[in-house]
């Protein structure tokens, strides 16, 4: 049998447990226990990280802190490198022109 240990949780806390409870198909109980696991690993990660990094402007990051979000062209260029050269070589290079040919195989355009 689980030991109970009281918390007290304000009322949006509450909602929010519920609602993720609801939407996820879990108990609160298990939710709660995914996110400690992840916490334990996100403070075990920062650790082995020398206890976080030191940034330029003096800041200590870990990974508990929120991360600056990258922009999506940024997120697109860096995944493209993942491409090998041989299947960007077998890009179309009339896309953007004969974009409806591509997207729904209606006829192309005369050039």
């Amino acid at each position: 049998m689980m030991e109970t240990t009281p918390f007290n949780f304000t009322t949006e806390q509450k909602d929010l447990l519920q609602s993720l409870s609801q939407e996820m198909g879990k108990s609160i109980s298990a939710l709660i226990e995914e996110a400690l696991k992840r916490l334990r690993e996100d403070v075990r990660l920062m650790n082995r990280n020398t206890n976080g990094s030191q940034a330029e402007n003096g800041e200590i990051s870990s990974p508990l802190a929120p991360q600056p979000r990258k922009p999506i062209w940024e997120l697109f260029e860096e995944a493209s490198h993942n491409i090998p050269d041989e299947e960007l070589d077998r890009l179309s290079t009339d896309g953007s022109y004969q974009h409806d040919h591509y997207l729904y195989g209606t006829p192309k355009h005369p050039a």
